[in-house]
Order: C-alpha cells, then structure tokens, then sequence
C-alpha cells in the first residue's frame, strides 16, 4: 500500500513526504474532522443518483408503452382514402404496394444519410424507431428492419 501511496502522489506530482505534511496540516486546523460525514455523504449521493436513474428508466419504459399504443390506436384506425385515386381507374380495386428498401435507399426517402438510419436503428427500441421513421417520411410512413430479410418494411 505504501509503495502504491508512493507512486500515486509521483503521478501528482509531488512526495509522498509533501502529501502527508499536508494532511496533518489540514487534520491539525480542524479541516478533516468532519472526514466521515464527507465519506457519508458521498454514498448519499451515489445513491440518490442511483435513484434517479431507476426514475429516468422507468419513465423511458412508460413513454415507449405508450408510444406503442398509440401506435396500435392509429394502426387500427380506419384507411382514407385519396380522393385523386377514386378517378384513376389503375387503382380502382387496388392498393398501392410499397416494397421493403434497403438502408441506403430508405435513407435516400427519409432524407438523411444511411449510417443514421443503422445508428436509429441500434440504438431506438423498435417501435420508437418506426415512430422516428414515420416522422421523417414524406408519406408519413414508419418503418421496421427485417433480420431475416436484411430490409426495411413499411408499417401503415
């Protein structure tokens, strides 16, 4: 331990000598008699940080519960349908199809680069990922990665 002492106050830049010194020094003004309840209270606010933490986590969990239900509310919801496909014999009877995309051109739809859509992708839990997506699209469409697949599906 002494030679640990030793090498940590070289580290500092100074002696072991010099950090004693100034140790009695402090001890002998009365400046470390409270040295138990400086110790103390750094434990209460590891704790307290701890707390808020746990807090932070639990809340984050709320918000994507409730970003899936509201998710699951809106995908439940009816379909409009455009007026300007009515007139448009093509699509009398038929839905548009949108295919799945890769990184690259889903980034290309979502108007940023490709790595932000994998950088998203990793570190936003799925629904709050499709719910970024959504955001981004100009059709207002989310969108989920496939691990089978390799690419990205839309979800209405």
């Amino acid at each position: 331990m002494w030679e640990e002492f030793i090498a940590h106050c070289n580290s500092k830049g100074t002696t072991a000598t010099a950090t004693l010194t100034q140790f009695i020094e402090l001890y002998l003004d009365g400046s470390l008699d409270d040295l138990d309840v400086i110790a103390g209270n750094e434990d209460k606010r590891l704790d307290s940080l701890e707390q808020k933490i746990e807090e932070i986590t639990a809340r984050m969990t709320q918000l994507a519960e409730a970003i899936m239900k509201i998710q699951n509310y809106l995908n439940n919801q009816p379909k409009r349908q455009n007026k300007s496909y009515n007139n448009n014999s093509y699509y009398q009877g038929q839905t548009p199809r949108i295919q799945p995309l890769t990184a690259e051109n889903l980034a290309v739809r979502l108007n940023v680069n490709a790595e932000t859509v994998r950088e998203q992708r990793v570190n936003l839990p799925p629904p709050l990922f499709v719910a970024w997506c959504k955001g981004k699209d100009r059709g207002g469409l989310g969108w989920e990665f496939n691990e089978s697949t390799g690419l990205y599906h839309p979800v209405r």
